[in-house]
This record gives structure tokens, C-alpha cells and sequence, in this order.
């Protein structure tokens, strides 16, 4: 099972190759297309907001944990 600062540290890293892809998209660099149609302009949206919640997730549990009293 791993840690919390393993699993923290795993998804910036995801995190961090999925908004350079996105970002790709964006640019017209990447394309990418789902049955012959281009994957739209709300799909990359909504994978941001994604990205966005889980960072909020994330910096709430990290502020939780600095607050935790060492035992």
C-alpha cells in the first residue's frame, strides 16, 4: 500500500503530463479524435476543473497533516 506522500507525489506527476497534453490540444500540436470527430473544447475543460478539485483535495489534506501534532 502506499503512503500518502507516495500517492501525492504520483499524481503531480500525472498531473503534470496531463496538463502538457491538454495544453497540446489546445495549441492544434495534439489531436486526437474519437470515432472521427475531434475531442471537443468541454471535454478539456472539464479534465481541468478535474485536475483543479483534486489539487484543492490535495492541499486540503496537506494542510491537514502540518496541523496533525506529532506524536
Amino acid at each position: 500500500m502506499e503512503t500518502e506522500a507516495e500517492i501525492v507525489v504520483r499524481w503531480r506527476y500525472l498531473r503534470d503530463l496531463l496538463i502538457d497534453q491538454l495544453g497540446r490540444f489546445e495549441s492544434g500540436a495534439l489531436k486526437m479524435t474519437s470515432d472521427e470527430d475531434d475531442v471537443s473544447a468541454g471535454a478539456i475543460a472539464r479534465l481541468k476543473k478535474n485536475i483543479h478539485d483534486f489539487d484543492t483535495m490535495i492541499g486540503r489534506s496537506d494542510a491537514r497533516e502540518s496541523k496533525k501534532p506529532e506524536a
